[in-house]
C-alpha cells in the first residue's frame, strides 16, 4: 500500500471527528470552525511526513538486507571483455594474466571536453603463444588473404578440372622458425556471417584436423580446460566465494565454443608443408606466396558446406581478455585496528593475493565471523570508513532531488509571500547542480580489508585488480593496444578481434535485487519457468520489458534429427534502452551457457528477441 497524501489524511480525520461529534456528512463544511480545520490540516501534514518516512525507512531496510545477504561474487563492478590478438617476441611464449596491455580511449569530461584514458586488459588465463600467423585460407575454388580480420579473395589456378573436396577448409600458417610445435596452442575460429552460427560452432568440435597427411589430436575449447574444471570442482568443495574465478569462468564459457586446441605434436617449418590432396589439385607454381606456408586441413561434417566456410575466420595467438589492471601496495597494521584501506582511482574488482613479509599467504574467509582464524581476511565495502567524496556526491544528488520536490510542492500554493523564497530555493538548487556537474569524476574509491593477522603489526603485501566498468565498453574491433607490462610481446601488433562489452559499474539497487532474487530462488539450479525469467532479468536488466517462457519447436543442429521440442524464451525489449545486435547476441549466448550448466530441463532452450 502506498503512502497517502495530506488531503486524503485530512478528509479521513474530519470524517472521523464528525462521526464522533454527531455531525452529519453533508453538514461538515458549515458546522466546523475554521480553526479546527487548520489544526486538523496541520496534523495531517505531519502524519503525511511520518508516513513517507516509514515508507522510505522500509525501502532502506530492504536495501540494506539485500546488500548484506547478496554474495560479493554476484554484485560489484563487472569488467568488459573481448577477444585480443597478440604476437610474441620469442619462438614460444606462455601468456599469463600478469601481461597487461592498454588502449587509449577518449573519455568525456566536464565542460563537454574529452581526455585520453588508459583502459587496461589482461588474459583470463594462461595461453600458449607462438611466433606464427595464419595468412591464407583455401575453401572451394577460392583462396583468401587475411590481413587482420579482413579477408580478400583471389582465384586459384588448378592443375586439372578436379575440384577440392566439399566441407574442407585449408589454413596456411607462416613462420620464420623451423620445427615450431603447435602442441597446446589454441586456434580461434569465428563465423563472420550472422546466420548459421549455432550450426557452425556446434560442429566445429566434430571437425577433423590434418597436418602433413597425419591426423592431429584436438580437443574442443582451451588447452587447459581439464585443469580449469578441476580447479572449479575444488572451489565448490572449499565453498569460498571467489569473484575473480567466477568472472573468468563466465567469460571462458562464453568464448569456449570459438576455440580448438592441438594436443599432439604439429611441427611447422619455415619451408612450408603442403598436403598431398591439395598439391595434386592446386597449381602452387602459379602461387609462389603459398609455397612456404604450412597447410592444415580441417574436415567438417557435410552439413557445413562451402558457403558457410567461406565466411569462417581463423587465427592463432587470440585469447579472451578482460578489462582489469594489476596493482599492489604494502601496509603495516596498527595496534588495535586490523583494517586495511585500499583507495583506487578506478573501480575495485577483487583481491589477487595477500601475503606478509615472511611469505605466508592470507586466505579469504567466507564471512566476518567471531571465530579466530588467523591469517584470513574479508572484503568490506561500506560502513567502515568515514564519509568519502564518492558517497558525499551521491548524498548531494539525493538532496537536490528532495529540494526539487519540496520546491514544486510549495509552488503549487502560489502565494505571493512564498514566491520569493521559492525562487531563491530554485537558484540555490541550480548552483548545487552546477557544482556537482563540475566535480572531478575521478573520485577515489575506497575498499576495506578486515584482517585477522598472524601477528601484531604484521606488514602485508597486497595485490589486487581494478577495472573501468562501463568506460571500457564499445572499443571497436581492429583498434590497437599498447604493451604496458610484458616485454616479451611485440609492440604495435596487438589488436581487438571483437568489440568489448558487458562492462558495468557497481550494480544499482534494482539490479542487485534481481541478482539476489535469482540467487535466493534458484540456488544455482534452474528448474521452473520463474527461475529462467529471473536469470533473464538479472542479465538484461532495463533492456527488457517482459519475458515469457513457452513450449515450442526448433530445428535440431544434430545431423540425423529434424524438428525437436524445446523451451522458447520470448524477450520483449525495452524500446527506451538502445541495445545493439552484438549485445543481444552476447546476452543470448551468456544466458544459454548458464542454462546449459544449471538447468535440469531435458529440452533445449531457444531465445527469441522480438523486434
Amino acid at each position: 500500500m502506498g503512502a497517502e497524501s495530506e488531503i486524503e489524511i485530512k478528509n479521513r480525520m474530519i470524517k472521523k471527528a464528525a462521526s464522533l461529534w454527531g455531525v452529519s456528512a453533508n453538514e461538515i463544511e458549515s458546522s466546523f470552525d475554521p480553526l479546527v480545520s487548520l489544526l486538523i490540516g496541520a496534523c495531517a501534514s505531519e502524519i503525511e511526513k511520518i508516513s513517507n518516512e516509514i515508507d522510505s525507512s522500509q525501502v532502506r531496510v530492504t536495501e540494506r538486507l539485500i546488500q548484506l545477504m547478496t554474495p560479493e561474487t554476484i554484485y560489484g563492478a563487472k569488467p568488459a571483455h573481448g577477444i585480443v590478438y597478440s604476437e610474441p617476441v620469442e619462438k614460444v611464449l606462455d601468456l599469463t594474466p600478469e601481461h597487461l596491455q592498454y588502449y587509449k580511449k577518449k573519455i568525456r569530461v566536464k565542460n563537454a571536453g574529452q581526455e585520453l584514458k588508459n583502459i587496461y586488459f589482461s588474459s583470463v588465463q594462461k595461453f600458449r603463444m607462438v611466433d606464427a600467423s595464419i595468412t591464407h585460407m583455401i575453401c572451394g575454388d577460392k583462396g583468401y588473404v587475411l590481413e587482420g580480420k579482413k579477408k580478400s579473395d583471389f582465384d586459384l589456378s588448378f592443375k586439372s578440372k578436379k575440384k577440392l573436396p566439399f566441407s574442407v577448409l585449408y589454413i596456411g600458417i607462416e613462420t620464420s622458425y623451423n620445427k615450431l610445435n603447435l602442441k597446446d596452442v589454441s586456434l580461434y575460429n569465428e563465423l563472420l556471417d550472422v546466420y548459421e552460427k549455432e550450426l557452425f560452432y556446434h560442429h566445429l568440435k566434430n571437425a577433423e584436423f590434418f597436418f602433413d597427411n597425419q591426423e592431429i589430436k584436438t580437443i574442443a575449447g582451451y588447452s587447459n580446460s581439464e585443469i580449469s574444471a578441476r580447479d572449479h570442482l575444488n572451489s565448490i568443495f572449499e565453498y569460498k566465494p571467489n569473484k575473480t574465478r567466477n568472472i573468468e569462468g563466465q567469460i571462458k564459457t562464453l568464448y569456449e565454443k570459438h576455440f580448438v586446441s592441438f594436443k599432439s605434436d604439429v611441427l611447422l617449418s619455415n619451408k612450408g608443408s603442403i598436403p598431398d590432396d591439395l598439391s595434386e589439385i592446386v597449381d602452387f607454381e602459379a602461387h609462389e606466396e603459398l609455397q612456404k606456408l604450412n597447410w592444415i586441413k580441417i574436415v567438417f561434417p557435410r552439413i557445413i558446406d562451402d558457403n558457410i566456410l567461406e565466411n569462417a575466420f581463423c587465427s592463432l595467438n587470440a585469447f579472451p581478455a578482460l578489462n582489469r589492471k594489476w596493482e599492489h601496495i604494502s601496509y603495516q597494521l596498527k595496534d588495535y585496528i586490523d583494517i586495511v584501506p585500499i583507495s583506487t582511482q578506478d573501480l575495485f574488482l577483487d583481491v589477487k593475493q595477500i601475503a606478509n613479509t615472511s611469505g605466508i599467504d592470507y586466505k579469504l574467509r567466507e564471512s566476518d565471523t567471531s571465530e579466530d582464524h588467523k591469517g584470513t581476511y574479508v572484503i568490506r565495502r561500506d560502513n567502515v570508513g568515514k564519509l568519502d567524496s564518492r558517497k558525499a556526491k551521491e548524498y548531494l544528488a539525493h538532496l537536490i532531488e528532495l529540494l526539487k520536490s519540496e520546491s514544486a510542492s510549495f509552488s503549487f500554493f502560489g502565494n505571493d509571500f512564498l514566491q520569493s523564497n521559492i525562487d531563491e530555493l530554485n537558484q540555490n538548487i541550480s548552483l548545487l547542480e552546477k557544482k556537482i556537474m563540475d566535480m572531478n569524476t575521478s573520485l577515489m574509491d575506497t575498499t576495506y580489508l578486515s584482517v585477522k593477522p598472524k601477528q601484531k603489526k604484521d606488514t602485508l603485501l597486497i595485490e589486487y585488480w581494478v577495472t573501468n566498468g562501463e568506460e571500457a565498453n564499445q572499443i571497436k574491433q581492429g583498434n590497437s593496444l599498447h604493451i604496458y607490462q610484458g616485454s616479451d610481446l611485440k609492440q604495435n601488433k596487438s589488436v581487438f578481434l571483437t568489440t568489448t562489452f558487458q562492462g558495468k559499474n557497481d550494480l544499482s539497487m534494482e539490479e542487485r535485487l534481481q541478482a539476489y532474487r535469482r540467487a535466493l530462488l534458484s540456488r544455482n539450479r534452474i528448474v521452473t519457468k520463474e527461475d529462467v525469467k529471473a536469470l533473464c532479468y538479472e542479465f538484461c536488466g532495463e533492456r527488457i520489458e517482459e519475458v515469457k517462457v513457452v513450449k515450442g519447436f526448433k530445428t535440431s543442429i544434430e545431423i540425423h534429427k529434424g524438428l525437436v521440442p524445446c523451451m522458447e524464451i520470448i524477450i520483449q525489449p525495452n524500446k527506451e534502452v538502445m541495445t545493439l545486435d552484438e549485445e543481444w547476441s552476447s546476452l543470448k549466448s551468456n544466458i544459454l551457457s548458464i542454462l546449459e550448466q544449471q538447468s535440469l530441463n531435458v529440452f533445449p532452450y531457444k531465445i527469441t528477441v522480438l523486434n
